[in-house]
């Protein structure tokens, strides 16, 4: 059986822009990092926390960057369930919509465990 996706090329199109854009963006974030680490080399590089990270960035700390850039990697698979989430419920495809859903619920309650720190 072919998953949907496959079997329609603009759909199959849309999710490969989605993962080659999380992928350069990341690997954005993650040089911008490492030029700062070069050009700042006193500026220790130490991991930030979530709601520490706008301000790591703002202050151009190479670390803010680097986790950034990790976020963004570790999220750009994620926005691809989502988005063939969309696709399948608009296809009326019920089966890939449900196990779409459930992926994102594990995703998500992975996310908020490892935030809660249990």
């Amino acid at each position: 059986m072919r998953a949907p996706s496959d079997s329609d090329p603009r759909l199959a199109s849309r999710l490969s822009h989605l993962l080659v854009v999380g992928l350069s963006l990341a690997v954005a974030l993650f040089v911008t990092g490492v030029v700062l680490t070069v050009v700042k080399p006193e500026v220790p590089i130490s991991a930030s926390s979530i709601p520490g990270l706008p301000g790591a960035l703002a202050a151009l700390e190479p670390g803010g960057f680097f986790d950034l850039g990790l976020l963004v990697l570790l999220a750009t698979p994620a926005a691809r369930v989502a988005a063939l989430l969309v696709a399948f419920a608009r296809r009326r495809l019920w089966l890939f919509s449900a196990v779409s859903l459930v992926v994102l619920v594990v995703l998500a309650l992975s996310v908020f465990l490892g935030l809660r720190g249990t």
